[in-house]
């Protein structure tokens, strides 16, 4: 073996080949590294109540999502309207989950539940409106694709 200008020459024998991969820039999504960024909207799978239907007034509203949603986006993205009041809500929502690599998160419900707030409450036998407002995203992002309005009545 000979050395020439401070590089060592690799055996032929070994039958080694030297690769050298650059890199220029960040990666972008759908590099092999990276997964590709989910665009796809959040859906809302289901209320309860739903459609038409009864809460007692001292029940607890339940949002279903089809994946986990941006916490900070809840406030402002659900409410409760008699009429044309509405009524101040305390929003409980779980944390994130954490999902197996092979898993996206759209693949895993997300129920927020939401009460009157201290000091506020549902009164017997009214009528309400409870409306989703687009301005809801997902973990991603990724706003509803619609405003959501679920009709509700409370119990005598």
């Amino acid at each position: 073996m000979r050395a020439s200008r401070g590089r060592r020459a690799l055996p032929r024998a070994l039958g080694l080949a030297l690769v050298v991969s650059t890199f220029s820039g960040c990666l972008e999504p759908g590099d092999a590294l990276y997964p590709a960024r989910d665009t796809d909207p959040p859906d809302v799978v289901s209320t309860d109540p739903g459609a038409n239907g009864t809460l007692s007034v001292t029940g607890t509203l339940r949002i279903t999502f089809s994946e986990a949603m941006d916490v900070r986006t809840l406030r402002a993205g659900i409410a409760v309207f008699s009429g044309r009041d509405e009524v101040p809500l305390t929003i409980t929502a779980p944390p994130v989950p954490e999902v197996d690599e092979h898993v996206e998160r759209g693949d895993v419900p997300y129920t927020v539940e939401a009460v009157p707030a201290e000091g506020s409450a549902f009164l017997p036998n009214s009528q309400y409106t409870l409306v989703l407002r687009d301005a809801l995203t997902d973990y991603e992002g990724n706003p509803l694709a619609a405003e959501v309005r679920v009709v509700f009545r409370t119990a005598q």
